[in-house]
């Protein structure tokens, strides 16, 4: 009965933008303290970790509980939260200090309802919400980490737990449909196929070129998603994430005048092959390459 309501487009829109609200906040603060952009790369985790410590006690996901502008601290009125109509309302400016908001907020919002959508007409039931939960873990991780370079353990390891213990219930409960892993053996082959070939990639190539070519992060990444969905999903995401992350990089990289050594955030381009190879199919690779 509780999953028919989000049978109405209309109902899962007003609840995904509600939710992609909270995303941008979770996006804002979970990183907050951190210095941004390749001194992300550069800082002492030590005095990284000092930073962090003394800016959550002022600021974390749920303190302070209303929302404020980044720039001039001002709480928000009640209509300065609407998802999507306030941005447009204030002409994407801070009604305080006229500062520019970005239009990333809008954005997400957008990005949660599209995943919404998809998850809930793709999939059935208690299933599609968890696809959903999982696109909106997506969402929070690849801003974050085109901004700071870091995949955060608070996502990640968490996310892990959960999906061992799902595939864990469903080994004797079978609760939870496709793409879902049915049991306790293709969550763990997952968890290999995802997690451990980064892995492996990561340190062959740290022992060729004695320098860290990929984060840990997406390691975590890969074997969250794969305990979540089992080795096909990981693996087409993989080589998804790696063609995609191939091309734009290589593009952005000629079109801001850098040098390919210049490091580029890897998690923005493993989450969108996660997406492509849960809603195309666990065949679009195969596809892909098949002479019709």
């Amino acid at each position: 009965m509780f999953f028919e309501i989000f049978t109405n487009p209309f109902i899962i829109s007003i609840y995904a933008l509600l939710v992609g609200s909270f995303l941008s906040v979770c996006i804002f603060r979970i990183p907050y303290g951190r210095p941004k952009g390749l001194e992300s790369l550069e800082a002492d985790e030590d005095e990284v970790s000092k930073r962090k410590k003394e800016s959550s006690n002022k600021i974390n996901i749920f303190f302070p509980p209303r929302s404020f502008c980044p720039s001039c601290k001002e709480k928000l009125l009640w209509w300065h939260n609407l998802p999507v109509i306030s941005w447009v309302l204030l002409r994407g400016k801070c009604s305080f200090c006229k500062t520019r908001i970005p239009f990333r907020y809008p954005l997400v919002e957008i990005l949660s309802v599209v995943f919404a959508l998809l998850s809930f007409y793709t999939y059935d039931g208690i299933s599609a919400f968890i696809v959903y939960v999982f696109c909106c873990a997506l969402i929070v991780i690849t801003f974050i980490d085109i901004d700071y370079f870091i995949i955060p353990n608070i996502i990640t390891f968490p996310g892990m737990a959960i999906g061992l213990l799902l595939a864990i219930t469903n080994q004797y409960f079978h609760i939870f449909s496709y793409p879902l892993v049915p049991g306790i053996s293709q969550s763990l082959f997952g968890l290999l196929a995802g997690g451990g070939f980064l892995f492996f990639i990561s340190e062959v190539y740290f022992r060729l070129r004695k320098k860290v070519g990929l984060g840990f992060g997406d390691v975590k990444l890969m074997a969250m998603a794969g305990l979540f969905f089992g080795p096909s999903h990981c693996l087409e995401a993989i080589f998804l994430g790696s063609l995609g992350g191939s091309v734009l990089g290589i593009a952005i990289i000629v079109l801001s005048k850098k040098g390919m050594s210049t490091p580029l955030p890897f998690g923005p381009y493993l989450a969108i092959g996660i997406v492509l190879s849960l809603f195309l199919g666990d065949n679009i690779v195969t596809d892909m390459f098949t002479i019709k």
